[in-house]
Parts: C-alpha cells; sequence; structure tokens
C-alpha cells in the first residue's frame, strides 16, 4: 500500500501505518502530508464536539479497532477498512464552509473518493477501488432509510462493496465522535445493516434475473425483482479513460465501427480544447451513434467520457433504441499516464482529469469491463 500525497510523486510506503500487532502506526500517520490540513479543518460542534477532523479520524479508527466485527475480519479485509477509515474524510478541509454560522462540508465524500484515488493510484485497483468506495459511500448507512428507493442504494452499494463492510465503518464514523444525538444515529446504522440484510445484498451483492432485468433496475422505475428478458440485438461499447491510457490500442482490436470525437476534431479542423465548436462535434457525434442504432450495429463510442454524467447523457439518448451499453474502463500507471502523451498533453490536464474521473460503475450500464495495463 502506497499512501503519498501526489500520485505518482514521493509516494511513502503504507505498510508502516499499521503496526505488527494490528495497532495503528500514529507517530507515522501524523506525519503524513495530507494528514496536516485535517488538523486545522474544524468541525459543527453540535455533530463533533471533539474538535477538528484529525481528532474525528483517531477516534473513529481506534473505535473500529474495537469492534468485534473488525476483529473477526482477515487480514486484508482489516487492512482495507482501516485505510478507509483514515481516508473517510479526507476532503473535509476542501469542503468545509460555513453557512448561516453553522460549519458544514458538502459533497466531502464525492470529493474525498476522488482525492483517495489519486493518492492511492498506483496500488492495487481492486483495493483500491474497495477503500474509494468505502469513502464514497461512508455515510450512506446513516441517511438510508430517507432515500426515495432505498433498495436501489442498498442494492447499488453491494454491486461495489461488501455492505458489511460499509456498515463497520459508518458505525466506527458514529462512535468516534461526541454528539447528542449518536445513539439515534448507531440505531440508523444499524437498521441499514437489517435492511440490507433483509434485501439479500448485505454479505453479496444484489442478485437480478440477467443483466438486463438489472440495468432497467436502476435507469428506469423497474420494480424488484424486475425479470426482464433481454431483446437487445446490438451492443454499444463506450470506452472510458484518462487520455494515454491505452484506449485506441483497444478499440483496434475490437473490429467495429467507431465514432470518435477526436477524429471528428481532425476532420473538421477544430483544436482539441475548443469550447465554441465542441457542440457541435458532440452534435455530429450523436448523428453518428444514432445512425449505426437505426441499423442496429454494434460500434464502438471512443471519448474519455470521464464523468457518470457524460456517460449517462448518451446512455438517455440511445436508450429509445434499446441496445446493450458495455462500458470498457482503461487506466495504466501513472509513469505511463505522464510519459504517454508527454509533449501534447499538459501534466496539469492530467491530473484535471484524474480529479474528474468517476470510476464507470455496474448499475449504469449492461456490462464493465475493467482493464489495467
Amino acid at each position: 500500500m502506497n499512501i503519498g500525497q501526489k500520485t505518482g510523486k514521493g509516494q511513502n510506503s503504507g505498510s508502516n501505518l499499521i503496526l505488527p500487532d494490528g495497532e495503528p502506526n500514529w507517530s507515522a500517520i501524523k506525519q503524513i502530508e495530507w494528514m496536516q490540513p485535517l488538523k486545522e479543518c474544524m468541525q459543527e460542534p453540535e455533530f463533533h464536539a471533539e474538535g477538528d477532523v484529525y481528532t474525528h479520524t483517531k477516534m473513529v479508527i481506534e473505535e473500529l479497532l474495537q469492534l468485534s466485527e473488525y476483529k473477526s475480519l482477515n487480514q486484508e479485509q482489516q487492512a482495507n477498512l482501516f485505510y478507509s477509515a483514515l481516508l473517510h474524510d479526507i476532503a473535509k478541509p476542501k469542503c468545509t464552509i460555513i453557512e448561516n454560522g453553522q460549519i458544514r462540508s458538502p459533497r466531502h465524500a464525492l470529493v474525498g473518493e476522488k482525492m483517495a484515488r489519486e493518492i492511492l493510484w498506483d496500488n492495487d485497483f481492486e483495493q483500491r477501488e474497495l477503500i474509494c468506495s468505502l469513502v464514497r459511500l461512508h455515510g450512506l448507512p446513516v441517511w438510508l432509510l430517507e432515500k426515495n428507493n432505498p433498495l436501489k442504494k442498498a442494492a447499488a452499494a453491494s454491486l461495489r462493496l461488501d455492505n458489511r463492510l460499509l456498515h463497520m465503518l459508518a458505525k466506527a464514523d458514529m462512535l468516534g465522535r461526541i454528539c447528542k444525538d449518536q445513539e439515534e444515529m448507531l440505531m440508523q446504522v444499524d437498521l441499514f445493516k437489517e435492511f440490507c440484510e433483509e434485501s439479500e445484498c448485505l454479505e453479496v451483492e444484489k442478485v437480478f434475473h440477467n443483466s438486463h432485468s438489472r440495468f432497467k433496475f436502476f435507469q428506469t422505475n423497474a420494480e424488484y425483482p424486475a425479470e426482464i428478458y433481454d431483446d437487445t440485438q446490438f451492443e454499444v461499447v463506450m470506452m472510458c479513460g484518462i487520455a494515454g491510457s491505452g484506449k485506441d490500442t483497444y478499440v483496434r482490436e475490437l473490429d467495429l465501427p467507431v465514432v470518435s470525437l477526436d477524429d471528428l476534431r481532425e476532420a473538421h479542423g477544430v483544436k482539441h480544447g475548443d469550447k465554441k465548436q465542441q457542440g457541435r462535434i458532440v452534435q455530429l457525434a450523436y448523428e453518428q451513434a444514432k445512425a449505426y442504432c437505426r441499423k442496429q450495429q454494434s460500434f464502438v463510442w471512443n471519448s474519455t467520457n470521464l464523468t457518470k454524467d457524460i456517460r449517462g447523457k448518451l446512455i438517455r439518448i440511445l436508450l429509445p433504441y434499446n441496445p446493450k451499453f458495455k462500458i470498457a474502463y482503461i487506466e495504466t500507471s501513472t509513469t505511463n499516464l505522464f510519459q504517454r502523451r508527454k509533449g501534447e498533453i499538459k501534466d496539469e490536464a492530467i491530473y484535471r482529469m484524474m480529479r474528474m474521473l468517476d470510476v464507470p460503475q455496474r448499475d449504469e450500464v449492461h456490462e464493465v469491463v475493467y482493464l489495467r495495463n
């Protein structure tokens, strides 16, 4: 486990953050560069009377290690939960505002997921994404039953992680604070566990009749169990990845027609980054895609497609044609990212793309392929 401030630069080994007896190595943890802002970031006293985010993080980890459920996990699972607790509020310094006299940190879980991914980029992909998912969803157990469709939220979470781990992290998060409503919050967290257990998605992912039923459940108002016949006749392969990841190499191996925003820009003499002409290029790409759909011809949509919103827009536009949607997510090491497009794309642009990235999830489409090269 490598933990550092900048991706691929000056990373420190994270192995020394957990001592041989399983206890945190606080002397090493408090020296990590990205932990320093947490010490200066105060929280709303009503919910965090313990004070700053670093103090809260330390309390959460200490409570986590005392949970009987945590002690029953294997060493790898314990390590993943430990790093998730360490990172769960990493974005609070960036997100904290004072509104109407109260300290708030809106979107800190979303931003925290992206920060954790940047820090852990060159680690094992599955381990990294589990930790990032736990950071992103650590507040879900508290608010699940207030959501419009709690089953969708719990089921989607189960496709990303083991909901038992999410319950443990949320429980430690509630125990590791000083507040008047702690008992109420802990009850909400335990209700999350009960709900997931009753919905058969606590220790395992939610089971669907087929990938089409799963897709329709998340994309429409289909009720569960949604047993929908898969009548798709062709496939839309959406590429996803930061520039320099190797998308073009993968596309060449598919032997399918390609809708490429880069090719359209080149054909129409539009420079990359020309925001005035970008809309026109995207519309031309949509028309090409619709033409293939009308013929029920499988094709590749080749672009970076870094955010869920961008991918979702394409899905909504092509959904009436009833294709099977597949995302091919490709990434590579930071060394490759910065070397392959050197001279073409500035390093800061690569960092911006990394910070924009929403790694595709299986509730978005029929299938996601994850490729690390």
